[in-house]
């Protein structure tokens, strides 16, 4: 008994430590994490978007093998994103965004100026790993700081430019699940978007 008293004294089965002796864990910054997305992963992308209206002509015909070459799923998920770039004529300003018809009659997309929420932002450029992290909190409050910072730097301006015969040049985030309606226009979350007055300048579109 004195053996396993001296053994247990000299290796105690639990320690009891003051917390100021403990060692902390940084905190996850959300907001620093979205600004370096921001600015290392998301804006570099831009380059590598593809053509709305060629993406959305994929997509109409085959929507699983415009996913597999041109867009990007997570996980199981069966809604597939596209990063997609384009320009066109205002044809409309709605409450739910501004309506495109985009050059070249390539169709028509819907620049959404609402509240932006879920993960698609976040998991488009595909450099963010959702496996990265423990906590799937701190995941979806980057995502949510993501969206706020589309919603300030993107989504506000657009707002207050966009008016019906403009020209809009945009770099777009879309989520599909199988094929697009042929009747509607596709509805995309900007991330970069220009509007000027008057018919189109030649120029070649935004990228």
């Amino acid at each position: 008994m004195a053996a396993v008293g001296g053994l247990l004294w000299r290796y105690p089965l639990v320690r009891i430590r003051r917390l100021a002796d403990s060692p902390t864990v940084a905190a996850f910054d959300s907001r620093a994490f979205a600004e370096r997305f921001w600015a290392d992963d998301l804006t570099p992308a831009f380059a590598k978007a593809g053509n709305a209206g060629e993406v959305m002509a994929v997509i109409r015909r085959d929507g699983a093998e415009a996913c597999r070459s041109l867009g990007r799923s997570v996980g199981l998920s069966r809604t597939c994103l596209f990063l997609v770039q384009g320009a066109g004529t205002i044809v409309e300003v709605e409450a739910a965004g501004c309506r495109v018809a985009l050059d070249g009659d390539a169709g028509e997309v819907m620049l959404a100026t609402g509240l932006v929420f879920g993960t698609a932002v976040r998991d488009v450029t595909g450099t963010v790993d959702p496996a990265s992290r423990t906590d799937s909190r701190e995941l979806a409050a980057a995502a949510t700081e993501i969206n706020r910072l589309v919603q300030d730097r993107v989504i506000a301006p657009l707002t207050a430019a966009a008016k019906a015969g403009g020209r809009a040049e945009f770099v777009a985030c879309g989520q599909v699940q199988g094929r697009l309606p042929a009747d509607k226009p596709w509805k995309l979350i900007p991330l970069r978007a220009s509007v000027v007055a008057g018919p189109p300048p030649n120029a070649e579109p935004l990228r």
